[in-house]
């Protein structure tokens, strides 16, 4: 079962995606709570378990073996064994020190449309004959249609006898809905001619957020004027798009006291909202704060995040 399409459930809008917020309107909860609210459970699909490795290339056979292997596993029987003696001898006839490499073509047996997920996500535990690893031990690229189109990631996180969770954004792999193939590399030139390193890869799934969870967020300026009269926040929603029925408060203020504060709900376009300051209280001179939440149509805080901005005096005031 290399390729299983367990997920529950699956929805199909895409993720990843800075979300619009529509027209703005008066917001009448309560202040919002400063703390984050904890992050949801994720949803996972897992793209290869490693029970049977059978559909894993072997880009480089002289130098590389793959195989299924029961010395280390994270999850099931097997695991990934990508092991390599590295050679600068061998290899390729124009870069005898090359790229070992193992990867799978995903257009034969998997999912090659990976926007509606956050995260791409493998364990991987290492062992090898030095020391220690290198700084950047391996490597990860995700190729796509059209002649040497990639996008690749070094994986310096990767550990000595130790397993080690790869959790790469979705939103940094372009085009994230053209995937056609996974592949792990080492860079020969990393290691010494005759360095034995091994390494156990487990575990591959996409994930994401069970419901909408504020990604990033801002001040869409850092620095406002005590004069000025609107202020907006700019923010990236993560997660699954149910419910979609989602309401986003914004609420603006200085230490204790809150100043503004409006909502309105998901729309397609970048995720922004604004307030209105001039009904309000003024903002001093200072450090200011913004608290972004997401609740659905129950009233349930989805989520919650705050960022600070700054407040000076204007040049006519």
């Amino acid at each position: 079962m290399a390729w299983l399409n367990r997920v529950a459930p699956l929805f199909s809008p895409p993720i990843g995606i800075l979300i619009p917020l529509l027209a703005t309107f008066a917001w009448n909860g309560a202040s919002l709570p400063a703390a984050e609210a904890p992050d949801p459970p994720m949803e996972r699909l897992v793209l290869d378990d490693m029970e049977d490795v059978g559909d894993w290339y072997n880009g480089s056979p002289e130098e590389t073996t793959v195989a299924a292997s029961e010395l280390h596993v994270k999850e099931g029987k097997t695991a990934l064994l990508f092991a390599n003696v590295v050679d600068h001898t061998k290899g390729e006839k124009n870069y005898p020190i090359g790229w070992p490499r193992s990867g799978k073509d995903l257009k034969k047996s998997g999912p090659t449309d990976w926007s509606a997920y956050d995260y791409f996500e493998c364990w991987i535990y290492a062992t090898t004959s030095r020391d220690a690893l290198p700084k950047t031990p391996l490597g990860v690229g995700f190729y796509h249609s059209g002649p040497k189109r990639s996008t690749s990631f070094r994986l310096a996180e990767v550990r000595k006898d130790q397993w080690v969770k790869i959790q790469i954004p979705i939103a940094k792999i372009e085009p994230p809905n053209d995937i056609r193939r996974v592949q792990f590399n080492i860079s020969e030139s990393n290691y010494a001619h005759g360095d034995h390193v091994d390494f156990y890869i487990d575990d591959v799934v996409l994930t994401r957020f069970a419901h909408p969870v504020i990604g990033s967020m801002h001040a869409r300026r850092r620095l406002i004027y005590t004069s000025d009269r609107h202020l907006s926040a700019e923010f990236e929603l993560l997660g699954s798009r149910s419910p979609t029925d989602v309401t986003v408060g914004l609420e603006v203020g200085q230490g204790e006291n809150a100043v503004a504060s409006a909502s309105t709900s998901l729309g397609d376009g970048p995720g922004e909202i604004e307030v209105d300051l001039s009904a309000g209280q003024s903002f001093a001179p200072g450090e200011a704060w913004m608290k972004l939440m997401l609740q659905d149509a129950s009233g349930k805080i989805l989520h919650r995040k705050e960022a600070t901005f700054r407040v000076i005096e204007g040049p006519f005031e």
